[in-house]
């Protein structure tokens, strides 16, 4: 096989019936994607310790063939490429490997987050279909915005998960202020990583159009953009009819 799909939790998968890519190429999932689709992916990834404990107990009990990984089993690489310096910043943004925020009225305190030292699921699942040195990378559910974007004028931040509010998952009414950005640089220097490998990106159309972001993360020759329609004719074999997007 000459693909890979890595799927993650975001709401939109909602939309596209994921049991399609069972068998049409090698499958990344996150977390407690397990809990709905037991037989469906090859590897899953949770990096949250009592996530990953939940996955192990499940994975222990029903001798499943899929491979799981933990946080001490992903790759050590930490996101920084060869010439990269800490204040690199792409043309466009004001903010890429460092954040720095945090309420001061609450907390009376300014963090900083160097994303170069930070591990979620989705990009670990991304980053290990990377090293396997597979040619095209699918990458779907990836909704980085918060739920119901084409309600919003503005990005939103409204928590957007298929498993919110339950077992293993922080309850939370809106997501982290950096977690899109922590995402966006960790997924812009996957690609950046491996220039000989094709990323494709596949979301639904308002959150494609509403992330003003995407353009200035996206600016490599080997990552394009589609929608689930265009992830339909992947599957359904018909490849040449798809036109993808570059922002």
């Amino acid at each position: 096989m000459d693909t890979a799909f890595i799927i993650g939790n975001g709401e939109s998968r909602n939309i596209f019936p994921i049991k399609d890519l069972k068998n049409k190429g090698i499958i990344y999932g996150c977390n407690a994607i397990y809990r709905d689709w037991p037989e469906l992916c090859d590897h899953v990834v949770a990096v949250n310790p009592l996530m990953y404990e939940e996955l192990k107990q499940w994975h222990d009990k029903t001798n499943s063939n899929l491979k799981i990984y933990g946080p001490n089993d992903i790759s050590k690489w930490n996101y920084i490429c060869n010439g990269d310096e800490i204040n690199d910043t792409p043309k466009g943004l004001k903010l890429y490997r460092l954040w720095r925020g945090g309420d001061i009225k609450k907390m009376n305190v300014i963090r900083t987050i160097d994303f170069t030292q930070q591990k979620g699921s989705g990009m670990s699942a991304l980053l290990l279909a990377a090293e396997s040195k597979i040619k095209n990378i699918i990458i779907l559910a990836f909704d980085i915005l918060g739920a119901q974007q084409w309600i919003y004028d503005s990005p939103s931040r409204e928590q957007n998960n298929m498993y919110k509010n339950t077992l293993n998952y922080d309850y939370r009414m809106n997501m982290k202020a950096y977690l899109k950005y922590e995402w966006l640089f960790q997924l812009r220097q996957i690609i950046r990583q491996f220039p000989n490998t094709n990323f494709r990106f596949i979301n639904r159309r308002e959150y494609l159009d509403g992330n003003h972001f995407l353009r200035h993360y996206f600016d490599q020759p080997n990552i394009k953009i589609g929608i689930y329609a265009d992830l339909r004719r992947w599957v359904d074999g018909d490849r040449d009819k798809i036109t993808w997007r570059r922002l």
